[in-house]
């Protein structure tokens, strides 16, 4: 997919190559160009909707007519919060969060040295963890109140 097709805010069919025999992540991060992109699984999108209404998802449609095949995607529109800590860090993974700029948001967006990641609330992760979902690794940050 082109960046500009990934920026687009309404559905997309995009013709692909799923094979005979497919796994499906429900989880794919893709970079193009100084932008990250998250698309999401159909039954993920669902729980995450139920946990924060506010998101928006865009449908994009993979489509493989030689195998009769396709699988939709959502490409999700999170808001990005300054919730870093003032500090040096040397990894995502001793980055210190603020609690107060968090509030009760169970997923956003943070940016770390030119790139973007996911920060989900433990409620959440435990959730995601336990229905087996493919395609997501973890990483424990810190935060404080």
């Amino acid at each position: 997919m082109t960046k500009e097709e990934l920026e687009q805010t309404t559905e997309e069919v995009i013709d692909c190559d799923l094979g005979e025999k497919y796994l499906q992540a429900d989880y794919i991060m893709i970079r193009k160009l100084f932008s990250t992109f998250h698309l999401f699984s159909d039954r993920l999108k669902e729980l995450l909707s139920i946990y924060d209404e506010t998101l928006e998802f865009y449908p994009i449609f993979l489509c493989d007519n030689q195998h009769m095949q396709s699988v939709v995607y959502w490409k999700c529109v999170c808001p990005a919060l300054d919730c870093i800590a003032e500090g040096k860090y040397k990894g995502i993974e001793a980055v210190v969060l603020e609690g107060e700029k968090i509030k009760e948001r169970f997923l956003f967006r943070v940016a770390f040295e030119k790139q973007e990641y996911f920060v989900f609330d433990r409620v959440l992760t435990e959730n995601i963890l336990r229905k087996g979902y493919m395609g997501i690794s973890f990483q424990r940050v810190k935060y404080f109140i």
